[in-house]
């Protein structure tokens, strides 16, 4: 383990101290829907067409929800969203292909908020998405047959991951980069980072010092939380989520984006900004 790696085993280490002193239960990993979803995954459940439509959606909105407002739809027990499973009739695939990206749009924005991208998610959800893992599904018996073959070649789910956002490839999710699969593939249960904003940063040459680059390239990133893990004993999923709640708002809103709270952060030591400072 190299030494960027100790130091944010460290850091890590605080901030899960940190945020299991400040937030409230519901909110830690263990009552997360990811951590739900994969301990599904390892007692071998299986995950149907519905599932996947599920943790496609809720992908899409992670890019631009506002959580705060379906806190209270959070059912504890299992981490789903209820509000959002009631809107798309717990993802019956008939009933949403039978709908329009206004209606839905147009509901998920009194519900948690709308982005400009969220039409054009609706829409790809409908017109390409859904009918895509139907077609999956029919030619490979399930949706996870279909991604195994991929993850036998790289365990790591970049290559799935490489598929899934690749406009070349058939199995392309429309609407859907590198971080949003890598976010869906995790609501069915596989165990990887998210390489959003907040990870690429924190894990850079400002803040923990893990990567040369300020903004780390995203499999690059996924790398790292995955090294962290292993050193742990903990899921990847886990690294990412502790990360992440670190720095969103409506959860740890320390490291965030903007005016972070460096007075008192608990990682200033590990921080190479504040070394430099």
């Amino acid at each position: 383990m190299s030494y960027s790696n100790q130091t944010v085993v460290h850091a890590v280490d605080a901030i899960e101290h940190y945020l299991n002193n400040k937030l409230p239960e519901t909110k830690l990993w263990e009552h997360s829907f990811v951590k739900k979803q994969i301990d599904r995954r390892e007692h071998q459940e299986t995950f149907t067409i519905e599932d996947h439509i599920r943790g496609m959606v809720y992908s899409m909105l992670s890019s631009g929800a506002k959580w705060d407002r379906v806190v209270d739809g959070i059912d504890d027990s299992t981490g789903k969203i209820t509000p959002i499973d009631e809107l798309f009739h717990n993802y019956d695939m008939e009933y949403i292909l039978s709908g329009s990206s206004d209606f839905f749009t147009e509901r998920i924005k009194e519900i948690c908020g709308a982005t400009q991208s969220t039409r054009k998610q609706m829409e790809a959800l409908i017109k390409n998405n859904i009918p895509l893992l139907s077609k999956i599904e029919k030619q490979y018996g399930s949706i996870d047959s279909c991604y195994k073959k991929y993850i036998d070649e790289d365990s790591t789910m970049k290559r799935l991951i490489e598929e899934l956002s690749s406009p070349e490839s058939f199995l392309k999710m429309n609407q859907m980069g590198e971080a949003l699969n890598a976010e869906y593939l995790r609501n069915v249960g596989y165990d990887i980072a998210k390489p959003d904003r907040h990870i690429r940063r924190i894990l850079g040459s400002k803040v923990l010092g893990c990567s040369v680059w300020e903004t780390v390239p995203i499999y690059e990133a996924m790398d790292i939380v995955q090294s962290i893990a292993e050193s742990m004993g903990k899921h990847c999923a886990e690294i990412d989520y502790l990360l992440w709640m670190y720095c969103a708002n409506g959860y740890g809103e320390i490291c965030t984006i903007r005016n972070p709270k460096c007075d008192i952060c608990v990682i200033r030591e590990f921080c190479i900004q504040k070394k430099e400072g």
